[in-house]
C-alpha cells in the first residue's frame, strides 16, 4: 500500500528500478570510446530522468488529490534535500577536503541550491526540477479537473517550445549544412514561452505520465516496442548530427532530455512495463518492491559511492572499460544503496530521508 492508502502499481516500481540502475550507469562512465554499443547504452540513460517524471504524473493524476498533503510533501522534499546537502558537505569534507567558504557561502549552498567546489552535487538538479513540477501541479490537476482539453493544450504548449523546438533547430542545422547555406535559429520562438522556466520540460514529461497512465490499456506491446525501437534510432541520429559519430567517442549527446526521440523511447519504456506478468513472476515484483522503492535512497547514495569506490576500485578496472563494466559496477553501487535504505528505513527519523 502507499501512504494515500491506494494499491501501488508494480509496474511503475519497476521501471523506477530500471530507470536509477541507468542513472548509476549513466554516472559512473567507464566506457569504450569507439564502441557502438556503449554509445546506445548511453543513449538509453537519457531517457531515465523523463521516466521518472512519467511515473511521478501518472501517480499523481491517478490519486485522489489533496492540497495540505501536497504542501507537506513539498515541504518535507525540500526539507530531505537540507539533510542530504548537509551529508553531502560533511561526506566530502573528509573526502577530499572540501571547505565552506564563507558562512553565506555555505547558506547558500545549504538553503539556497547553490553550489560548493568539492562537494558533488550536481545531480541534484533533478530535485530542483521535482519540486518546480510539484509547485505547480495543483494547476495543472485543477485543468485537469475542470475541463482535459486544458490539460492537452498544456502538452501542446510544452512541447512546442521544448522539444519542437530542438529539434527543429538541429533540422534546420543539418540541413543547411547540406545545401550550404547559414542556418536560422527558431529559439527566438521561445521568447514568447508562456512555461519560459528553466525545468518547464519536465513538467510535460509529468503531464504525459498522467495522460499515458490512463490510455495504456489501449497500447499494445508492439506498438510500445516500436516506440522505443525508433526512439533509440532518433536518439543515435541525434549524437550523429551533433558530433558525426554513432561510437561512444567520450562525448555526451546534448540537451539530452529535450528530444522528440527522448519521448518516443521513455514513453515506450513507461507502456512496455504495464504488459509484464507480476502477478505470475516473483523476480519481477521482489525487483519492483526492493529496488523500484529504494529509487530515491539510491538516487541520493550513488554518488558519494562513486567517489569513494573510484580510486580504490574502478580505477584499477579501467583496462576493461565497456559498457559490461559499467553495468556490473551499477548494479554494485546500486546493490549497495539499496541494502543501506532498506537498513535506515527502519531507524525512526533517519527513514525520512529515504
Amino acid at each position: 500500500m502507499s501512504q494515500s492508502g491506494t494499491m501501488r502499481d508494480p509496474a511503475l516500481d519497476f521501471l523506477k528500478g530500471v530507470a536509477i540502475i541507468m542513472v548509476v550507469f549513466f554516472h559512473n562512465v567507464q566506457l569504450n570510446p569507439s564502441s557502438i554499443a556503449d554509445n546506445l547504452f548511453m543513449m538509453v540513460g537519457n531517457t531515465a530522468v523523463p521516466c521518472f517524471f512519467l511515473v511521478s504524473g501518472a501517480l499523481f493524476f491517478s490519486r485522489p488529490f489533496d492540497l495540505k498533503k501536497h504542501i507537506f510533501r513539498i515541504g518535507n522534499m525540500y526539507a530531505v534535500l537540507i539533510c542530504w546537502r548537509m551529508i553531502y558537505f560533511v561526506f566530502y569534507h573528509h573526502l577530499n577536503g572540501a571547505t565552506a567558504g564563507t558562512l553565506r557561502d555555505f547558506l547558500s549552498y545549504l538553503f539556497l541550491f547553490d553550489s560548493l567546489n568539492a562537494v558533488s552535487t550536481g545531480h541534484l538538479w533533478f530535485i530542483d526540477a521535482m519540486l518546480t513540477v510539484l509547485l505547480a501541479a495543483p494547476l495543472f490537476h485543477l485543468c485537469r479537473e475542470h475541463d482535459r482539453r486544458l490539460t492537452l493544450y498544456a502538452l501542446a504548449v510544452l512541447f512546442v517550445f521544448n522539444q519542437l523546438l530542438a529539434d527543429g533547430n538541429l533540422l534546420i542545422a543539418f540541413l543547411s549544412k547540406i545545401i550550404g547555406r547559414s542556418a536560422w535559429d527558431i529559439s527566438g520562438f521561445g521568447e514568447i514561452n508562456p512555461f519560459s522556466l528553466r525545468h518547464s520540460n519536465y513538467m510535460f514529461y509529468y503531464l504525459l505520465g498522467g495522460e499515458l497512465y490512463d490510455r495504456r490499456d489501449r497500447i499494445s506491446v508492439r506498438l510500445s516496442g516500436l516506440f522505443c525501437l525508433l526512439g533509440l534510432i532518433g536518439l543515435d541520429l541525434t549524437k550523429y548530427i551533433q558530433t558525426g559519430s554513432i561510437r561512444w567517442e567520450g562525448v555526451h549527446l546534448t540537451s539530452g532530455y529535450y528530444w522528440c526521440s527522448t519521448i518516443l523511447f521513455s514513453c515506450g519504456a513507461f507502456l512496455l512495463v504495464q504488459h509484464l506478468e507480476f502477478a505470475r513472476c516473483a523476480p519481477l515484483r521482489w525487483f519492483a518492491s526492493t529496488v523500484g522503492r529504494s529509487s530515491l535512497g539510491v538516487f541520493y547514495l550513488h554518488l558519494p559511492l562513486i567517489s569513494l569506490l573510484t580510486p580504490y576500485l574502478f580505477e584499477r578496472l579501467t583496462a576493461y572499460n565497456g559498457w559490461p563494466l559499467n553495468l556490473c559496477e551499477s548494479l554494485l553501487i546500486t546493490t549497495v544503496s539499496v541494502a543501506v535504505t532498506l537498513v535506515c528505513r527502519k531507524i525512526p527519523l533517519i527513514r525520512r530521508l529515504f
